[in-house]
């Protein structure tokens, strides 16, 4: 028998107990399955966190008294690598004075309008503070190798006092203050969420079809201010219990150096355990498809209906680090180099050590010697120690020869890097061996296609995805007219407006080019320069070159902007000079 499909459903307030409590066990029990399904990755993740984050608690369980005399320290080998994948990653994806993104139309009476989109999605991300915030949603994909953010629509209204004029038969005669509400914001926002709160079907190869739980926590003041709530009169705040996700949380506070958690009597406001659900539920024989349904302290259905978006997208973003074919979540870039982290820490920890005896040598004394007393002895330079014997005290000798450990540990950081990708002569440093230079090269180019693969990745499953969401919202959302501030090349201003229906009737395709930039803008500078070198010793080619276009778009390719101000054009008369084109660099015509 084929599913029922609700097109028009109930909404939360119309649907019946029976229909609730069936939905509320749904999603408790799938979150329940999911997170035991994952838990062994989520201690990889904590494992991974506690390595970033130079955790030494995590390495000793002893107490501090029974090892006061020993190392401990952790090597922030993992630590230097996240933060050399994570610079070089985000230096690819957005460039310095350089679009990261372009905007395509579908028909060519679209791209005649493909510049101004752009030109407002780029506002709308800067307000946002885009760059910022995937800076951390690409640091959580480095270290636990996946990440994930929520794309909202954020409208949100202020009320300030303005000046209104007091008219009177036409004449202004004054002026009073009024109250007036307007939208303080009215955009996209982009919220890095902690990995750990979100779960997607395990089961799933594909996340726009899978479906997924959020974790959150409200107070209850905040879920009586937002309409999309219902059925509250009755919810009462959740008890403090600590349950997988507050214990991940923990160790996570614990190793970055947060110990103490607020107390049942502190100030913050009781919260309410929220389980937020994306995608297709079953309740009998009937299916609601591309449905989101919210449980309050897992019992309590307070929101159920279609997904409000009109693209049907959920308003997520999530991708992996290093994908794992028919597998939803990915590896981390420094998972598989755990063990060589804790082997660098022991043997670093072992030399220390033994550094440490060998300048501070243990003595063994005879008991029977009644002239020698240990409990007076103070070893430094000049004492004079009375025995009856001179074999009384004799050194503890150990091995001074540290040569073998500090060769295991280098061999052990060069497989971290081979095993990362953050090779010292891809990020600009200096290995720590003498390398040839065929294997530099060698080294270089493994790293510059691992990284060119983790972009490319990126940018398919996280940018891409992104700027369409945003753009989809802004059709359904924008009521008002929007006026754009563009910055020209020159410095210069230019005022733009941009219409609703501009967005509701342009389709648009968009293309990330911040990393294809900066990976093949030496290669490509380097063909340019070869390409001249050949036109210079051909005068018949030379004649039929465009030489002046040339240096301009080498002096762009260089990082510059202000070729109008360095290229002068020549004196051409009047009915020879072309009127402007469109610049052969950007999407849309020059200013």
């Amino acid at each position: 028998m084929p599913d029922n499909i609700l097109i028009n459903p109930p909404v939360t307030g119309c649907l019946d107990d029976e229909v609730r409590a069936q939905l509320a066990a749904s999603v408790t029990g799938d979150y329940q399955r999911w997170k035991q399904a994952r838990a062994r990755l989520e201690s990889k993740w904590r494992e991974c966190w506690e390595a970033y984050l130079c955790d030494v608690k995590s390495l000793y369980t002893q107490p501090d008294d029974d090892m006061a005399d020993r190392s401990r320290i952790s090597r922030p080998v993992l630590y230097e690598a996240v933060e050399a994948i994570h610079a070089n990653l985000l230096n690819a994806l957005f460039p310095a004075n350089e679009r990261f993104f372009t905007v395509i139309g579908k028909t060519e009476a679209d791209h005649r309008n493909a510049g101004i989109i752009e030109e407002f999605l780029r506002s709308r991300l800067e307000e946002t503070g885009f760059i910022e915030k995937y800076a951390l949603f690409l640091k959580q994909a480095i270290i636990t190798g996946n990440t994930v953010a929520a794309v909202p629509w954020r409208q949100i209204k202020q009320s300030r006092r303005v000046e209104q004029p007091i008219t009177l038969f036409g004449v202004t005669v004054g002026f009073q203050k009024v109250l007036q509400e307007a939208f303080a914001y009215n955009g996209p926002d982009f919220e890095v969420l902690d990995i750990f709160d979100f779960l997607i079907d395990p089961d799933a190869t594909d996340f726009e079809k899978a479906k997924i739980i959020r974790r959150a926590e409200r107070s209850l003041q905040e879920l009586k201010a937002n309409p999309a709530y219902s059925n509250l009169d009755e919810l009462q705040s959740s008890q403090d219990q600590t349950d997988a996700d507050e214990a991940n949380k923990a160790s996570r506070r614990r190793a970055f150096g947060l110990d103490e958690q607020p107390g049942p009597n502190s100030d913050q406001p009781d919260k309410i355990r929220l389980l937020e659900a994306w995608g297709d539920f079953r309740i009998g024989e009937q299916t609601y498809r591309n449905y989101v349904c919210v449980v309050a302290n897992g019992t309590t259905v307070i929101r159920f209906e279609p997904n409000p978006y009109d693209s049907g997208m959920k308003p997520f973003i999530f991708t992996n680090c290093i994908p794992v074919p028919n597998e939803i979540y990915g590896i981390s870039a420094i998972e598989k180099s755990l063990g060589l982290q804790h082997a660098i820490n022991t043997l670093t920890i072992q030399k220390l050590d033994v550094i440490n005896l060998s300048i501070n040598s243990p003595f063994t004394y005879l008991i029977n010697d009644d002239v020698f007393d240990p409990e007076k002895v103070v070893t430094r330079p000049g004492a004079l120690i009375p025995v009856k014997s001179h074999d009384t005290l004799k050194p503890i000798e150990f091995l001074n020869n540290f040569t073998v450990a500090f060769t295991e540990i280098a061999d052990l950081k060069s497989e971290v890097q081979e095993a990362t990708g953050a090779f010292k002569y891809f990020t600009g440093g200096v290995g720590p061996d003498q390398r040839t230079a065929t294997e530099v090269s060698a080294l270089m180019t493994g790293g510059t296609q691992k990284f060119s693969s983790f972009l490319s990745h990126l940018e398919h499953t996280s940018l891409e995805p992104f700027l369409q969401m945003v753009f989809e919202n802004a059709r359904q959302f924008l009521r008002e007219p929007e006026n754009l501030r563009i910055r020209n090349h020159d410095g210069s201003l230019t005022f733009r407006q941009i219409l609703p229906e501009l967005l509701k009737c342009c389709e648009c395709t968009f293309r990330i080019d911040g990393s294809r930039g900066l990976l093949f803008k030496e290669r490509e500078l380097k063909s340019i320069s070869t390409f001249l070198q050949l036109v210079e010793n051909s005068p018949s080619l030379k004649g039929k070159v465009n030489l002046p276009l040339l240096y301009k778009k080498i002096y762009r390719r260089l990082g510059f902007t202000d070729e109008a101000e360095i290229f002068s054009e020549p004196d051409l008369p009047p009915e020879t000079k072309q009127p402007r084109t469109t610049d052969p660099d950007r999407s849309f015509p020059s200013p």
